[in-house]
């Protein structure tokens, strides 16, 4: 059989993954038989060689045909990197995936070391443990988050020990291969895309089903930061605010809100997988 590749972001290629495809449309509530399906289908209409984002294109075309609600889970991805222009709302969201898995969670405080005063994103409290998270987020694929930044975590967190018993970075993109091993061997926590087995960002989204506003891409640019100002920052959020305040934030005639509140709470199905 003739070799696939995928040309990613940052100009790598690498072997097309038939199984890598199928597990993400099974993340995305498909049954395991229409994954491989759609996988089949994939691999008759894309190139031999393909870039990622004509892939995904691909992908998106034909869950969306099929499966309408499987694709808002599908970019998941794409809609962290939405979560923006500035990090906050990531802070505020992440807080809220750790806030899903039984820590207390707090967001942008000031808090003075030994030496000097530090901005920590978020503080997370667990089972007697107390966590200074730093939250990385990229508004573009393909950008890893460095080994300076968990050497530079790490050293905030000796000031920092008189509080924090341990250090966190988050990320909505990938650590480099030197920051996971400083990490390793340091004791500084990560969680980024993929990243660690168990903790990664997407099982801590897809678990309870904590979906970002951001996946609804009928939502534009505009809507999507009143959203987010305002602190809503996941689909049951916005679901538990309501159409008549949602309206209000947005500036759109109620049937619009609730129309757009149902698609909401079908998409944000705590955990159930299933379209």
């Amino acid at each position: 059989m003739e070799k696939r590749f995928v040309v990613k972001r940052d100009g790598r290629w690498e072997p097309f993954s038939r199984e890598k495809l199928v597990a993400s449309l099974v993340r995305s509530g498909l049954p395991r038989d229409e994954a491989e399906e759609i996988a089949s289908l994939v691999e008759q209409r894309a190139p031999r060689v393909v870039s990622a984002r004509e892939l995904h294109r691909i992908v998106k075309r034909l869950l969306a045909a099929r499966h309408p609600l499987a694709v808002k889970r599908y970019v998941l991805k794409r809609a962290l990197m939405r979560l923006g222009p500035e990090g906050y709302p990531f802070e505020k969201y992440f807080a809220r995936l750790l806030e899903a898995r039984g820590f207390e969670a707090r967001t942008n405080l000031v808090v003075k070391g030994r030496c000097v005063e530090h901005e920590v994103d978020v503080e997370a409290v667990k089972d007697g443990r107390r966590y200074m998270v730093e939250c990385k987020y990229h508004n573009s694929p393909g950008i890893y988050t460095g080994l300076k930044v968990v050497l530079y975590v790490r050293e905030r967190l000796r000031d920092l020990s008189g509080r924090f018993d341990e250090a966190w970075v988050a990320t909505n993109t990938r650590f480099s291969v030197e920051a996971i091993q400083y990490a390793r061997c340091a004791g500084v926590r990560l969680t980024a895309w993929g990243y660690p087995p168990g903790w990664s960002i997407q099982e801590l989204v897809e678990g309870p089903g904590l979906y970002p506003v951001t996946v609804l891409e009928e939502l534009g640019v505009d809507a999507r930061r009143r959203l987010l100002s305002a602190g809503l920052v996941t689909l049951s959020d916005i679901v538990a605010a309501g159409p008549g305040r949602v309206a209000a934030l947005l500036g759109w005639p109620l049937g619009a809100a609730e129309r757009i509140l149902r698609e909401a709470a079908a998409v944000a199905r705590a955990g159930s997988g299933k379209i």
